[in-house]
């Protein structure tokens, strides 16, 4: 079984993202662990600057709008 997880490793690993979106705030939020390493750090940081690059913030405020 292990053969077979292993390619899902890279996806599931928390260090990859460093962190998620914490809904409900107004603006851009990414939570992480308290001891997170350096590398999930860094990772955080480029995540969220990837989400501000996607101005996910606004998609979200449109998706939940009532119409």
């Amino acid at each position: 079984l292990v053969p077979a997880l292993l390619p899902l490793y890279a996806t599931l690993d928390p260090d990859n993202t460093g962190g998620a979106m914490l809904l409900g705030v107004d603006g851009l939020c990414l939570i992480s662990h308290g001891s997170s390493s350096a590398t999930a750090v860094v990772n955080a940081v480029r995540v969220a600057s990837e989400l501000h690059d996607a101005a996910i913030v606004d998609s979200l405020r449109a998706a939940v709008a009532t119409p």
